[in-house]
């Protein structure tokens, strides 16, 4: 399942900082996992880990189902890249992740809505890897199943914006305090398309933290 390449998403397990690393498996053998140095997402400054690191995994699989599994750093490892090397775990140690236990925030973000060749620009709600609600201002009709293309504008804590193009399939219209608000999932989102919207779902989580405890 995992393939030469691949990228990851790595969690310490005492993650008390929210820290999240980007990497990519550079090589693999029967007991290990070789990835390159990883790089903080939020800070995109490369990470030293010390051995004996417990970490969660995350990949997606196909451009399409996305997989977690624990591991440990067992070391480094010098070829034509440095490396470091992880445990290979048990196939029955990795686990499928369901849609709905993608973290969803509340994100206010430029969306546009391409519909019959025609463009409908939103404001999202909330947002997750998994899908996005958005406020129907325009006389935009929608059907249950409808396949739609979506472009999102996340602005990233960098200062510059990520732009991302994904499929998504409307779900169902609710009222909310007197607004229309459209539910639409994304549909064969690749391994890219959902790393920038983790990032940025993972970053807006730590700035509303961060506004918590200033308040």
């Amino acid at each position: 399942m995992l393939t030469i390449g691949m990228p990851l998403t790595l969690e310490p397990l005492n993650n008390r900082n929210n820290d999240e690393y980007r990497s990519k498996v550079v090589e693999m053998s029967d007991t290990f996992i070789y990835i390159d140095y990883p790089v903080n997402a939020v800070t995109d400054k490369t990470t030293f880990l010390v051995n004996g690191t417990r970490l969660k995994v995350t990949f997606t699989f196909d451009n399409r189902d996305t997989f977690t599994f624990e591991t440990e750093v067992k070391g480094r490892v010098k070829g034509e890249i440095p490396m470091i090397s992880l445990v290979f775990p048990e196939a029955e140690a990795v686990f499928k992740i369901q849609r709905r236990q993608y973290v969803r925030v509340e994100a206010a973000v430029d969306l546009a809505v391409k519909k019959n060749d025609q463009y409908y620009h939103f404001i999202s709600v909330d947002l997750s890897a998994g899908g996005l609600s958005f406020i129907l201002r325009q006389r935009a009709v929608f059907e249950k199943d409808e396949e739609m293309d979506l472009f999102l504008v996340l602005p990233m804590k960098s200062g510059e914006n990520q732009y991302v193009k994904v499929r998504g399939k409307f779900i169902r219209t609710k009222d909310r305090h007197g607004a229309q608000i459209a539910s639409v999932n994304f549909i064969d989102a690749t391994a890219m398309q959902q790393q920038q919207i983790m990032r940025y779902t993972f970053e807006r989580q730590l700035s509303m933290k961060q506004k918590d405890h200033v308040m």
